[in-house]
């Protein structure tokens, strides 16, 4: 159970977390602790039955419980230190991303009224909201897999994913395209506006994880994780397809429901990209515990990720 892999992921996870304490404090934010509780009570829950699986060799089962662990505590962390970076209110990006918007062809507002005025698009727009439950997919069926090196790896991406797009985000900020182009925000991003606007003024005094907004325009971190979620099931082929044409659509709506720039696409993409070759770079070291599954008659030896 403590291998390199988890031991690398939890100095990660624990990185994350001391970096978001210091600009709190640095910043003067407090931090709701009572916001933690249900993370914490599930991780808690769960870390036993992990520990239980594991020691009676029950790989499946200890393999997903700990990937499931690390990000669900990764994605407290990270929310947490999105928020405190928030506070160094570098300068605003937007014109910038609108003029690489337009060097592609893309003017946001157009794409957005075309997508308002038709109501399929609003249907389609509802694959925004899949990368939760597809992301719980793919922690079972890789758990469930005899090479435990894609489900590592999947954390991994998605950790180092999120950290790079957190990093960026830092020097990088936008207002996002419904305050930069002035039309119509949802009440979700009206409440991202709120968030964000007094989070650079200093008037935003507590982060709690019953009350967070996603904050980051460039790169979207969204098409990042829908990237990383359809890499992860190029094993299978009969679940293959319809998750990258699902998270295709992720990516797609990131722009048609107003949220991003086209270049935060582009971001996201390169960050995806980022994630994947540093994981595979890393790789040999972090799995030296993990044997690769036995190969059946007949069947060519291949990597763990061909």
């Amino acid at each position: 159970m403590w291998n390199r892999d988890l031991k690398f992921k939890l100095w990660l996870i624990a990185a994350t977390w001391l970096s978001a304490c210091a600009l709190m404090i640095a910043f003067g934010l407090r931090f709701d602790y009572a916001s933690c509780g249900s993370g914490l009570g599930s991780i808690c829950l769960l870390l036993p039955f992990a520990s239980v699986f594991a020691s009676r060799r029950i790989d499946p089962f200890a393999n997903l419980l700990i990937g499931f662990m690390c990000m669900v505590g990764f994605n407290m962390c990270l929310a947490v230190l999105t928020y405190a970076v928030t506070c160094f209110a570098s300068p605003l990006a937007d014109n910038w991303l609108q003029r690489c918007d337009a060097a592609m062809g893309i003017h946001l507002p157009s794409i957005v009224v075309w997508a308002r005025a038709r109501p399929w698009m609003q249907t389609f727009n509802r694959v925004y909201d899949t990368v939760l439950p597809s992301t719980l997919l793919a922690l079972v069926v890789l758990g469930f897999d005899q090479d435990v090196r894609r489900l590592r790896n999947f954390v991994s991406h998605f950790i180092i994913g999120g950290l790079l797009t957190t990093l960026i985000y830092a020097f990088v900020p936008a207002v996002a395209p419904t305050a930069a182009f002035g039309y119509d925000a949802t009440p979700a991003q009206s409440r991202f506006l709120e968030h964000f606007t007094a989070l650079r003024a200093g008037e935003f005094p507590v982060v709690s994880l019953t009350n967070l907004e996603g904050l980051i325009t460039f790169p979207s971190f969204h098409t990042t994780w829908a990237l990383l979620l359809a890499w992860s099931f190029r094993p299978y082929r009969w679940l293959f397809v319809p998750m990258l044409l699902l998270n295709i659509g992720v990516a797609v709506s990131t722009v048609t429901t107003g949220w991003h720039y086209g270049t935060d696409v582009v971001g996201g993409v390169l960050v995806a990209a980022v994630a994947v070759a540093t994981t595979e770079y890393l790789g040999p070291w972090l799995h030296r515990d993990a044997q690769p599954p036995p190969v059946k008659p007949g069947q060519s030896l291949q990597p763990a990720d061909a």
